[in-house]
């Protein structure tokens, strides 16, 4: 079912108990605002919501809370009990994992329109992940009780958290095709030219600067590669200049040249 098109489910009779009102962690409570309604938001053409029905995006606009997040700031921990939904609004999510020994990476991120905490929520069971404000960000918050009478009530917001885990699973096996498929130069300019679509490219412009929002260790670690095979690899795109980086300063001459130089090469 393709993303945004979204069909009433059967209610499920296995959903969470809403349990006790939710509170905030004071990280996330910082800067709240009443936020606009689904109907104007700037990212609802690519959010998860997008294809909710008119009935169903009001409900949701009545009882969602806005929160403003500052750089650093922790919106929930590997571990921590889930509190809710929280839909990114702007800005940049990371997504940490902790490995059993104790190593800690950077698995993902929380893009704009993205719905993060939804696989917490519906295990009704802790969140595996740390998400934390890799930029200034705000997100909307629908807190534990009121997803879950929302999911109980209106079968298209259950309908869109399952689309939103499915999208997840996709993604994650996209990423092991693009792994094998792709070299490691093919890889990081695939990544350096999201993030500048999301983060710096404004309408109509080709070119962009921005800072990249993670330090080079996690980049690396994120392509699975050590983080002097990642200078190499900006050295390369710099030769072909594509990209000049001083320090965190990314600059992208041309997006499109970019975007036609980042893929189709053999895995190397």
């Amino acid at each position: 079912m393709p993303r945004g098109a979204l069909r009433p489910m059967p209610l499920d009779p296995f959903l969470p108990d809403p349990g006790p009102a939710a509170t905030l962690p004071p990280a996330c409570a910082v800067g709240a605002a009443q936020p606009p309604g689904c109907e104007s938001c700037s990212v609802r053409s690519r959010s998860d919501w997008a294809g909710l029905p008119p009935r169903a995006a009001a409900v949701v606009s009545r009882v969602k809370q806005r929160r403003a997040l500052a750089e650093g700031a922790v919106l929930f921990r590997e571990g921590d009990a889930n509190l809710g939904l929280y839909c990114v609004s702007s800005g940049l999510i990371g997504l940490r994992m902790t490995h059993e020994n104790g190593t800690e990476a950077l698995v993902g991120f929380g893009w704009p329109g993205d719905t993060l905490g939804a696989r917490a929520f519906l295990r009704n069971g802790p969140h595996r992940t740390t998400a934390v404000a890799l930029t200034a960000a705000a997100v909307c918050v629908l807190l534990r009780r009121d997803a879950v009478r929302l999911t109980q009530e209106t079968p298209e917001v259950h309908a869109a958290l399952v689309e939103r885990c499915l999208a997840a699973m996709d993604e994650a096996q996209g990423g092991l095709l693009q792994n094998a498929a792709l070299s490691n130069r093919d890889r990081l300019a695939a990544l350096v030219l999201r993030l500048a679509r999301q983060l710096s490219l404004r309408p109509g412009e080709d070119r962009a600067r921005l800072r990249l929002p993670v330090a080079r260790g996690d980049l690396a670690a994120m392509l699975g590669i050590q983080p002097e095979s990642l200078s190499r690899l900006f050295g390369r795109l710099k030769a072909e200049g594509l990209v000049r980086l001083s320090g965190r300063t990314l600059d992208i001459p041309s997006v499109a040249r970019l975007a036609a130089n980042a893929g189709g090469r053999a895995a190397a």
